[in-house]
């Protein structure tokens, strides 16, 4: 223990060490702004998915289904589909968001003597996947599962199986395979047996169930803050990020009492906005620690779940907003070709795989083509993908596959043909229910190649 006179006081100081101690008020201003930015910075890696999700739920709830409702769709997605980034156009989607606060929800997916891939994965309020309920998990039985939330108390049925969430906020995104166009038909009807409802069935689900509208600026205005603390008081996170979420508060982000600007004093106001001019910029580019490029083909990881990796987490949500785990959906993206040269309609490639570097897998893959704002690239042919399981890619005698990649289509009608748009674009490889341990870390797909 020390003693408090042994510590200098004014009177003991010299007067020159007087002299220095005087902090001009513009250097104390300014300490408390870059503090603010500092702090600001790390919670807006952290609370990128949250204010992500609260914007994506109140649309969805307004323009699709209410809370706790499916919204099916009957076709697969366009260039025109911008609910989510980065979707595919080879599986059906159904979207529910679920406010299990209230009461569990009951979920209920149909046989499935098909065989059909279908997924409904669940994450929580921080875009982190706790389940997913595939055929892959139900080995094609009917199932009935029960929801639970992490603050209900009441009595469960036994004959149930129980899925337990760690937040209150869950987010439904559901895949349907569609096997080719004759199939569409059949993998609607399937979906739509896919279904949730309240347990107990205590009131109906009206049009008024919808999730509070986040302001179109939400990710580069102060309403980030106050959208991110709405969201942790909701859905309170793990009790370790409170080592990160505690500091906060000194730039007036206090996830406890919540986030309110004409509280914060006008040198952390200062500091809090510069972070918004310059954290969107460092989640856009957050892919750089956690990239492995291998052929021009990169994997990222962690994805699907993040633990403490607040910037994968942030860089996810921005870039492939629900992407699941890796065993149950695996993705590689590429932007080059085999010179490292960004890829353009402006010319023509081939991808070929040998028969032994096909997707092993026990549902299908396939190859979505995109453009630079990550939405599915309009095309020629108004086609933006190859895939496995429809019956239209032609394997050549020796089992190997060649795909030409290019803007218009190939003189010779027998070749495999991905359309591409005439600027820039880039493709995402998706292997769906993967072969345990066919993907490992060191996996390699070949190259895309130029065709000059």
């Amino acid at each position: 223990m020390f003693s408090l006179s042994l510590l200098p006081t004014h009177s003991m100081l010299a007067a020159s060490d007087r002299k220095r101690a005087v902090i001009p008020i513009q250097q104390l201003s300014q300490s408390q702004e870059n503090l603010a930015y500092s702090l600001g910075i790390q919670a807006y890696l952290y609370g990128y998915p949250l204010v992500v999700v609260a914007k994506t739920m109140g649309d969805m709830t307004r323009s699709l289904a209410p809370l706790n409702q499916f919204a099916y769709s009957e076709s697969l997605a366009s260039p025109a589909f911008h609910d989510i980034v980065t979707p595919n156009s080879d599986t059906l989607y159904l979207n529910a968001w679920l406010d299990l606060s209230q009461s569990p929800v009951l979920l209920q997916v149909p046989e499935n003597p098909q065989n059909r891939y279908y997924t409904v994965q669940m994450l929580d309020a921080y875009t982190n996947t706790f389940h997913n309920e595939s055929n892959r998990s139900t080995k094609q039985q009917a199932r009935q599962s029960l929801i639970v939330g992490p603050s209900w108390k009441g009595p469960l049925p036994a004959n149930v199986s129980k899925i337990y969430a760690p937040t209150n906020t869950v987010w439904l995104v559901g895949r349907v395979e569609v096997k080719g166009e004759q199939d569409l038909t059949q993998a609607v009807d399937f979906e739509k047996q896919i279904q949730i409802k309240p347990w107990p069935q205590q009131k109906k689900t009206s049009s008024a169930d919808t999730s509070p509208a986040v302001p179109a600026d939400a990710l580069t205005s102060l309403t980030f803050f106050r959208v991110m603390t709405d969201m942790i008081r909701k859905n309170p996170p793990p009790a370790c990020d409170f080592v990160l979420l505690n500091q906060l508060a000194l730039a007036g982000i206090d996830v406890q009492s919540g986030f309110d600007s004409s509280r914060v004093n006008p040198a952390s106001l200062a500091g809090l906005e510069r972070t918004l001019r310059d954290a969107p910029s460092i989640v856009k580019n957050g892919f750089l620690p956690y990239t492995t490029v291998k052929n021009g083909w990169a994997s990222f990881s962690p994805i699907g779940t993040y633990g403490d990796q607040f910037l994968a987490r942030a860089f996810v949500a921005y870039s492939g907003l629900a992407a699941n785990v890796p065993e149950e959906e695996a993705y590689y993206r590429a932007y080059t070709d085999n010179h490292n040269r960004w890829l353009t309609g402006e010319k023509t490639y081939t991808l070929h795989f040998d028969r032994d570097q096909l997707p092993k897998t026990s549902a299908f893959w396939s190859i979505n083509v995109y453009n630079n704002q990550l939405y599915l690239a309009q095309t020629e042919s108004n086609r933006s993908s190859v895939r496995s399981n429809n019956g239209t890619l032609r394997l050549n005698p020796d089992g190997s596959l060649d795909i030409a990649i290019q803007k218009s289509p190939p003189s010779n009608k027998d070749v495999n043909w991905l359309p591409v748009p005439a600027g820039p674009f880039n493709l995402v490889l998706r292997v769906f229910a993967p072969a345990p341990g066919s993907l490992g870390p060191q996996h390699t797909w070949p190259a895309v190649r130029e065709i000059h």
